[in-house]
């Protein structure tokens, strides 16, 4: 049997019972890199002006979509140890609000951009806010209902790990 140190042990025992998976792994990663386009095929459907460039259109969303995805992952992944000291409840608050903290970030880069380029003419400083707000909601919808699976799919894992060992104690009882 092999015999952790104290740290390490904690280490272990807090991985397991903390429901944010680690967004280091190459197999969240791209779990990430699907979803977001995902999403950016399906908010390119939606968006008026597509009928002119559907590419175009794709391939712009696409690509702020991703700067969003794989940054907030990334945040996730560095401060995963930090916020799995917090406790779940905490930490999904915290992980919420980075995300949220990112998307905002991300999306006034991105508003600069276009602001400074000749490849939007009709974007002006008036729809800043429009911008910064359609984000942070749609961010806020879709981090939501990811981090609300993420905790489902945590807590049924836990629940299968329980009734395993209820089972094997019940079958050492007899």
């Amino acid at each position: 049997m092999k015999v952790h140190p104290p740290a390490e042990e904690f280490a272990i025992e807090t991985a397991e019972s903390f429901f944010l998976p680690s967004f280091c792994e190459v197999r969240m990663v791209f779990a990430v890199v699907v979803i977001a386009e995902l999403l950016a095929f399906i908010l390119t459907l939606v968006s008026p002006g597509i009928v002119d460039n559907p590419w175009a259109s794709l391939g712009l969303i696409s690509m702020f979509m991703q700067w969003i995805a794989l940054t907030s992952a990334a945040v996730l992944c560095v401060t995963r140890p930090l916020l799995a000291r917090l406790g779940n409840s905490v930490a999904a608050l915290v992980s919420y609000l980075l995300v949220l903290l990112v998307t905002a970030i991300i999306s006034e880069i991105a508003f600069r951009l276009m602001v400074g380029s000749t490849l939007f003419p009709e974007i002006g400083m008036q729809q800043h806010a429009v911008f910064l707000l359609r984000n942070l909601i749609i961010s806020t919808v879709i981090a939501a209902v990811v981090l609300r699976y993420l905790y489902v799919q945590y807590q049924w894992r836990q629940q299968l790990k329980a009734e395993a060992r209820a089972r094997i104690q019940a079958l050492q009882a007899r």
